[in-house]
């Protein structure tokens, strides 16, 4: 089993509760075939996967969505928001982010601030509690600076992340250059409404070709 991802399971119940019965979508055999691949990248491990950019699709090039709805869109094709596992991912993240003069997205990164989040390991959340729910891996502790690409700055100037806003925030945006800090890791409330990357979700691969053996996925 990947880490959390027992927690990530409880993220789509906490997540559906919170939000008018909202819950996370299926993969749809025929999108997952017919998915839209713009780019692809490999891992140091060898680890290959596709990628999806909003802003590069017509149909969603001008849509900005919250970080459910972006996952959704993406999980209906077998993939997920993006996880960043890597400082290599996130610098390639980065130029494509650059490359495109895109201001923000939203990545699947998550806290764990829900029910069933109270083990002693997470604790405190907010340098813990963190965790990317496409993939089930958890963040570094938000401490250890080196590890992740957390900005050193918000809009009240203080490191990310903060949980500024009173409703919480405890999703993971990347922004371009908001604060002139380069383009870093932000703490943003889940509601708003931004562009997403899509990555190619092997969870969501291996249960579609399960179903559907001779898929060409």
């Amino acid at each position: 089993m990947r880490p959390l991802l027992a927690v990530t399971c409880l993220l789509a119940v906490a997540v559906g509760q919170a939000a008018a019965q909202r819950v996370l979508a299926l993969p749809d055999p025929t999108n997952c075939v017919n998915r839209v691949k713009h780019a692809s990248f490999a891992d140091p491990q060898g680890t290959k996967h596709n990628y999806f950019f909003s802003w590069l699709h017509r149909p969603t090039s001008k849509i900005e969505v919250d970080w459910l709805d972006a996952r959704n869109v993406c999980r209906r094709h077998c993939m997920d928001a993006v996880s960043i596992e890597t400082l290599q991912e996130n610098e390639w993240v980065k130029q494509q982010m650059a490359r495109g003069g895109v201001r923000y997205i939203w990545t699947s990164g998550r806290k764990c601030d829900f029910d069933g989040c109270t083990r002693q390991d997470l604790q405190p959340l907010i340098v813990n509690g963190w965790f990317w729910s496409g993939s089930g891996a958890r963040i570094p502790p938000t401490n250890q600076r080196q590890l992740g690409d957390w900005s050193n700055t918000g809009l009240e100037g203080r490191p990310q992340p903060d949980n500024r806003e009173e409703e919480g925030e405890p999703c993971l945006a990347i922004l371009n250059n908001f604060y002139n800090d380069g383009i870093k890791w932000h703490d943003v409330a889940c509601d708003h409404e931004k562009p997403f990357i899509c990555e190619d979700s092997d969870e969501l691969l291996e249960y579609v070709k399960s179903r559907n053996p001779t898929l060409p996925l």
